[in-house]
């Protein structure tokens, strides 16, 4: 049906053709290109980051719960794990028929669920579909002429990136090599030292009134004891002169005898005298008297200060209740939510005022009801004004500190009262000036008594005289008279000059007092003023974490608009984070403690971490990634574009790619079209050969394209893409779709010989051959069609090829059930009959051979069974393999040098190992880059151990050498190097799907059992005949020194292992970013250190000593050494896991051609294993 309608109607036939012809270019320019199908592997990766944490913590804290939790996810295979520092990798393998897009919202659910229990440090999860297009589409190396590293990571990251990442289809651009610059905060002690000088300065400037009063004061007693000194030397004198005028008055009596009524009145004038005397020492006995009572009360006072210590210990209490209470209600953030959202709920409702309804009366009676009981303790400290947790947060925080405060002034009143109540001399002292007053008292008594004696005396005399004595009793009572005022002037003066004494000793007591509490008054102060203990690095950095803040606060609503009310600012330039004010300490002439008054603030780089170089110049590698659904083709020719226009604009800009998946793929797709065309080619003069005519040579010629482009029309409609896959498939199917088109060519040629007339025969002979044709073209397509049934991987790879074969096939069958009888009825009319040739003599020959077999069928078949099984033991001993090894004009170079090598030594090493591959004749440009362990490393790009550098090779076009010769070279040029060299000949070699080798899995819970059995299984698969590049999987070490507790000798002095733990790591944690200084043009890190931190070694960690707190309240400092053993050892860098047990994986490369390894090696593996330790597994 279809040949005669092909027949009768070849126009309608010519406009189908051309239809299919139109849309079979448009399809194909339309058709995206990739490498590969686009393949949805059943595996995938949940990544953790946990700063800080060692890998056994990461195990612990992270890995465990991930792998317990997605141990639950449907269709779960196989869960595996590597926990290393600072991050925790799960890999998940389902079931090949899981959709994984399900599984993955699954996922997240999960671990949404475990990740509240993590503590903050613990970063979010990440999930990770693993297929190829996380492979980066290219690798680009960047340089400019005439800038720095630091210059061109600025113009990279500032414009380039970004407009590179504004191109269709890319994702993301990862620089490598980028110079980060940071600001460093460095504590120096000689700018502490200079502001503690000042401070001192400024302390001791405020007891210089005190001081100056004292020296007074002093000069003033010394002045008194002089004069009293003086006094008492006069009256020494005065009673000497008074005794020896005594005498003069005995040898005098006959003279004075006429004076006698002039004596009696002097002797009243006396008695009056002795009269005012006495009173004056009474008056000078109740000074001394209240004197005494002012030092009684001094001493009641000091012996009063028991008590007031108590009252004082009680206040501290009460103050260390109110900041544990404070601490309390900080460290429980739903507590403080909670009250912050019943304040904010109350407010909201107060805030309207006499619009409530009483629904809303109740509701705010209730919760201020609520609000009364949950926040007791904050009406006891005066805190109600607060908006939001934030705010409750900061008020706790400012009331915790002035509490702090309190408590500090306090204490210091404490720590002096214990000292006074301590300090038994002042008692002494205040004990033995009531007893100098005492004294004083005593010696006035004396005085007065000798004083009213004197009166009695002279009132006898009085007597005497009055009564008429005689002369000699006058004089005698002259002479008594003048000895009792002399001796009535020498009490009184002993008796001031004793009152001035005790009034002198007294005073210098109290001025020694006096000053004894300045100077310890003034010691105090500048031990509290001391900064070095207060400016820390804790210090610092909470004040540039509080200071460099902003955060909204919440709405206020003026004349219905509402307002954003924002709190705090951050720092906007060097300048201004230098000028920061640390403390201001009130004290007169001294300026605020400001930041750049006791540390350096720099703007530093790390350039001398990173390395990058292409041929030689500094540059940055550029690690492009595609969004999914992109054509890989088109993406890296969208790139490749941007970077020749951008070296047009700017000649001082050069981009390298040093791995481009465009090239490689443009490289495969024209390898396989090139092959399509060749193969039709072949086709057609085979043909030719045998028909030795153009015109049904032609036919056929034309229905190879008409074939393929129609396949390309339902290859468009259908999704497939233009890869490797579907393109070997097309090219097979040009093998056969031919078939279809020469035997109904041949079939109508034959009749047409035959005398059939050309249209007549056109139509008899598809008529003939289409019942075959249909019936191989079905037969053909059915082998194929199974793939398409497949499941997993194979459908996802394969099924491209079953499906472009089919609609080949299809095509062809199709074409020449209609085209070539069209074409046939119209060329061959004008066709002469020519005479038997070649193809006869090749008849006769085969005849002769169909003759043979037949005769000796025995032998044909023998011979077929013996083709067969040399067939088999061909195809095993080659081996199998995932993907074949591929060649291109991209390698790479792996540098390892020994662990600790800086990077400058790495550098230097990878600049020796760049100026040698230069010499080689393939070699056309060369990038390197020191390795940082970023997506690049996990895609295949790099290695992520610190010690390794990463080479990329540009290969030329035209190249001499194979990939094994190149790599042979250069392993010959860099032998003599001190490094390990690793070259791969091929960047796109595929083959790292699948893998090229063995792996013995050593599974077990001790790290250290599971290190030595790896490295016996090692040794016994390196003995092996055909194994190479053998891995133990213990180059990734970490040298240790384990410390362990003794833990029965730290319950004695009250500690346990944590609390050992946390000392050492508070030693040994390294220092973070702590903030960020944005300005207008960049944003940098803030870290703070401080210059005399040390850098530790093995022996100082043996020195250290650990702060233990004892019984009494005090601590004491105990060496580590008596807490704790020391050991050597070493660690995995990285711990793996299988099926939640930890395991080691001892791995080694097998050539192809020895495949057979496997199966001689497996058995004795297990026999081996089985001998050593009796057991499968450790």
């Amino acid at each position: 049906m279809l040949s005669k309608f092909s027949v009768k109607k070849p126009y309608t036939v010519i406009v189908g053709l051309v239809l299919i012809v139109v849309l079979g270019i448009v399809s194909f320019q339309r058709m995206t290109t990739d490498l590969l199908p686009d393949i949805n592997l059943p595996y995938a990766i949940v990544i953790t980051a946990y700063p800080g944490a060692s890998p056994s913590q990461v195990e612990e804290a992270v890995t465990k719960p991930v792998e317990q939790s997605m141990a639950t996810v449907s269709n779960i295979k196989k869960v595996q794990s590597v926990s290393q520092e600072n991050m925790s990798m799960v890999i998940l393998e389902f079931a090949q028929t899981t959709d994984m897009d399900s599984v993955s919202l699954e996922m997240r659910e999960l671990l949404d669920q475990i990740g509240s229990y993590w503590d903050d440090s613990v970063g979010n999860p990440i999930i990770m579909k693993v297929n190829p297009e996380m492979m980066p589409v290219m690798v680009a190396a960047v340089e400019k002429d005439g800038s720095d590293s630091l210059a061109l990571t600025e113009y990279v990251k500032s414009s380039l990136e970004g407009d590179i990442e504004s191109l269709e289809g890319v994702a993301s651009v990862e620089s490598s090599g980028e110079v980060e610059e940071s600001v460093q905060v460095i504590l120096r002690q000689e700018k502490i030292d200079q502001v503690n000088q000042k401070v001192r300065e400024a302390v001791a400037s405020q007891f210089l009134e005190g001081e100056a009063q004292l020296l007074d004061a002093q000069k003033e007693l010394n002045d008194a004891k002089d004069q009293l000194e003086s006094g008492t030397s006069q009256l020494e004198s005065g009673r000497e002169e008074a005794g020896s005028q005594l005498a003069g008055a005995q040898s005098q009596l006959s003279a004075k005898q006429n004076e006698l009524l002039k004596t009696e009145l002097d002797l009243d004038n006396k008695i009056s005298e002795a009269t005012s005397k006495r009173s004056e020492l009474q008056a000078q006995r109740e000074s001394l008297a209240a004197q005494r009572e002012t030092l009684q009360d001094s001493l009641a006072a000091l012996d009063a200060l028991p008590g007031q210590i108590t009252a004082l210990e009680e206040q501290l209490a009460a103050l260390d209740g109110g900041i544990n209470a404070i601490d309390s209600l900080l460290s429980d953030q739903s507590q403080i939510s909670q009250l912050a959202a019943l304040k904010g709920e109350i407010d909201a409702l107060k805030a309207k005022g006499d619009s409530l309804t009483p629904e809303e009366q109740a509701r705010l009676a209730a919760l201020e009801e609520q609000y009364a009981a949950a926040s007791g303790i904050l009406s006891q400290m005066g805190i109600g004004d607060f908006t939001d947790a934030a705010s409750l947060n900061a008020a706790l925080q400012a009331k915790r500190a002035e509490m702090t405060a309190s408590r500090t002034v306090l204490q210091g009143t404490l720590e002096q009262m214990l000292e006074l109540s301590q300090d038994t001399e002042k008692r002494q002292q205040l004990v033995d000036g009531i007893g100098k007053t005492d004294e004083g008292l005593a010696a006035l008594d004396t005085g007065l008594e000798q004083l009213n004696s004197a009166l009695g005396q002279m009132e006898s005399a009085k007597q005497q005289i009055s009564g008429g004595q005689t002369m000699l009793s006058d004089a005698l009572g002259e002479l008594n008279r003048q000895q009792i005022s002399a001796v009535v002037e020498m009490a009184g003066a002993s008796a001031q000059l004793a009152v001035g004494q005790a009034q002198l000793e007294e005073g210098q007591s109290q001025l020694d007092t006096g000053r004894e509490q300045l100077e310890e008054q003034k010691e105090a102060a500048l031990d509290g003023a001391d900064l070095s203990s207060k400016i820390t690095v804790d210090m610092i950095t909470q004040i540039l974490t509080a200071q460099n803040f902003t955060m909204p606060a919440g709405y206020v609503t003026e004349n219905g608009i509402q307002y954003l009310i924002r709190v705090g600012d951050k720092f906007q330039s060097q300048e201004e984070m230098e000028s920061l004010v640390l403390m201001d300490l009130g004290l007169d002439g001294l300026e605020p403690v400001r930041l750049t008054d006791v540390a350096d603030v720099v703007l530093t780089d790390n350039s001398s971490e990173v390395y990058a170089k292409i041929n030689g110049q500094d540059g940055l590698l550029l690690t492009i990634q595609k969004q999914t659904g992109y054509s890989t083709g088109d993406v890296s020719g969208r790139l490749n574009d941007f970077f020749r226009e951008l070296q047009e604009e700017d000649p001082a800009v050069h981009v390298t790619a040093l791995m481009d998946q465009g090239i490689y793929i443009d490289m495969v797709v024209n390898s396989v079209l090139q092959n399509l065309g060749m193969g039709a080619v072949l086709a057609v003069l085979i043909l030719f050969l045998f028909l030795r005519d153009i015109r049904p040579t032609a036919v056929v010629a034309c229905s190879i394209p008409i074939s393929v482009l129609t396949a390309v029309v339902l290859m468009y409609f259908s999704g497939i893409t233009l890869n490797v896959i579907s393109l070997s498939g097309l090219a097979l199917g040009v093998g056969m779709l031919v078939d279809n088109s020469i035997v109904v060519i041949e079939n109508i040629y034959r009749l047409h010989n035959l005398g059939i007339p050309v249209r007549k025969a056109a139509v008899q002979g598809a008529k003939q051959m289409s019942g075959a044709i249909i019936a191989s073209t079905l037969t053909t397509v059915c082998v194929f069609l199974p793939i398409v049934f497949t499941e997993g991987i194979t459908r996802q790879l394969f099924v491209d090829m079953g499906l472009t074969i089919a609609y080949s096939l299809l095509a062809s069958l199709v074409i020449a059930l209609t085209f070539v009888p069209m074409a046939a009825s119209g060329i061959l009319k004008k066709q002469k009959k020519k005479a038997p040739g070649f193809m006869e003599k090749l008849l006769k020959v085969y005849e002769k051979a169909a003759w043979f077999s037949l005769r000796h069928k025995a032998v044909v078949l023998l011979g077929a069974v013996a083709l067969l099984a040399v067939s088999m033991y061909a195809a095993v001993s080659k081996g199998f393999s995932f993907m074949p090894e591929m060649e291109s004009t991209q390698a790479s170079v792996t540098v390892t040098m020994p662990k600790g090598t800086s990077t400058e030594d790495i550098g230097k090493m990878t600049d020796e190992v760049m100026n040698r591959l230069s010499s080689l004749e393939d070699v056309e440009e060369i990038g390197a880059m020191v390795s940082s362990g970023g997506s690049m490393s996990m895609m295949g790009g790099g290695s992520s151990s610190a010690n390794t550098s990463m080479l990329y090779l540009i290969l030329s076009e035209q190249k001499q050498l194979s990939g094994d010769e190149l790599e042979q070279a250069i392993l010959d040029q860099t032998q003599d190097l001190d490094c390990e060299i690793e070259v791969s000949a091929s960047m796109m070699d595929m083959s790292a799907l699948g893998g090229s080798g063995i792996s013995v899995e050593i599974k077990g819970k001790d790290l250290d059992t599971l290190q030595k059995i790896a490295g016996d299984v090692s040794a016994l698969i390196e003995a092996t005949e055909g194994t190479r590049e053998v891995d133990d999987g213990l180059e990734e070490t970490t040298d240790e020194l384990r410390v362990s507790v003794k833990k029965e000798e730290a319950a004695k002095h009250n500690l346990t292992v944590g609390q050992v733990y946390q000392q050492i790591r508070s030693k040994l944690a390294e220092q973070s970013a702590i903030t960020s200084l944005s300005t207008d043009s960049d944003e940098y890190d803030v870290n703070v250190y401080d210059e005399a931190q040390k850098q530790y070694g093995r022996e100082d960690i043996r020195k250290l000593t650990v702060t233990a707190a004892k019984p009494d309240g005090t601590t004491e400092e105990i060496p580590i050494l008596e807490l704790a053993d020391f050991t050597d050892g070493k660690g995995l860098a990285s711990i793996t896991r299988d099926s939640q047990s930890r395991y080691l994986t001892v791995s080694a490369m097998v050539p192809i051609s020895d495949a057979r390894i496997f199966f001689a090696m497996a058995p004795s593996t297990r026999r081996w294993l089985a001998a050593l330790y009796e057991s499968p597994s450790p």
